[in-house]
């Protein structure tokens, strides 16, 4: 038997510490589990690390695996702290249905699409995307960004089953902390063009950003978009049920990204390594549907 590492010796005494609870290794420095302090449900949100500490992300409670506490919490202060988590998870949960449901009766969209006269549309084309994906998108322009006001912004509706979920605002003079901004704030990430699913294609592209799931969508391939490198849901999993091959190109500094995003689809999951950027690539560098192709043929299972 080889010797123990040390992060597995500290699941070991962490599981005696809390025998309810299961820990799964995340790096050889730190595992992972719900909070037995504030109950953080099917979540890894409690992390142990190798040299002997504990910390929660959510409720900061931190020490030492093998220290008593000096005041541990009762039993009836923990059932306090789990009862106030749930209901504060339950009035999160139900503020951002209500947000959901104001934001799929916006029509701001089609305000934005309206708005794009010739020479917004110009934005669009330098961008390498055409009058027939502008009209299949509702792309837009917006002359003063809602959670940005300093800026106009070009515009990309989120619509997923028919309903407005956000509006992503490409910032035509951004800040430095990010080009592109929501239309409104707190509503979560959704999944670009998800829509497209519903076909069951034998195989799908997973890509970073909504202009990108554009471009490969407008070059003939079946592709979604997510609006950042860790900001898949395993919610949406269940929206790939049956295509056979997904691929993942992130861009070409995110590859460890990548690599984790497509082991969540199991032996379906490929990483696609491309040059640079998938987008530029077609639109800048004249990359043809056929480079594109030799890319995804190149890509080998994660699993």
């Amino acid at each position: 038997m080889g010797e123990v590492t040390s992060i597995e010796q500290r699941i070991i005494e962490a599981g005696i510490r809390w025998p309810h609870l299961e820990f799964k290794r995340k790096t050889h420095q730190e595992a992972s589990a719900p909070c037995p302090f504030c109950f953080l449900a099917n979540r890894d949100g409690f992390l142990i690390f190798a040299n002997g500490g504990y910390w929660c992300r959510k409720c900061n409670t931190a020490g030492w695996i093998n220290e008593n506490d000096p005041h541990p919490p009762t039993q009836q202060e923990l059932l306090e702290v789990r009862i106030r988590e749930l209901e504060r998870q339950t009035k999160e949960h139900e503020t951002r249905l209500a947000a959901l449901e104001e934001m799929a009766r916006c029509t701001d969209h089609i305000a934005y699409h309206d708005a794009l006269t010739d020479q917004y549309r110009e934005y669009w084309f330098g961008e390498g995307i055409f009058d027939g994906a502008i009209e299949k998108f509702l792309l837009g322009f917006c002359s003063q960004c809602p959670t940005y006001p300093l800026s106009p912004s070009y515009t990309i509706p989120i619509i997923n089953e028919g309903k407005l979920e956000n509006i992503r605002h490409r910032l035509v003079a951004p800040d430095g902390a990010g080009k592109y901004r929501p239309h409104r704030a707190g509503l979560g990430a959704s999944l670009f063009n998800a829509d497209s699913l519903e076909t069951k294609p034998s195989s799908v592209i997973v890509c970073e950003g909504e202009k990108k799931t554009i471009v490969l969508d407008q070059a003939g391939f079946d592709a979604v978009g997510i609006c950042g490198q860790r900001t898949f849901k395993r919610q949406w999993l269940a929206q790939f049920t049956g295509i056979s091959t997904v691929y993942v190109t992130l861009d070409p500094d995110a590859m460890e990204s990548a690599h984790k995003l497509a082991m969540m689809f199991g032996s379906r999951g490929r990483v696609v390594q491309t040059p640079m950027k998938i987008d530029d690539a077609i639109t800048r560098y004249g990359a043809s549907s056929e480079d594109v192709e030799a890319w995804l043929r190149a890509a080998r299972p994660v699993q």
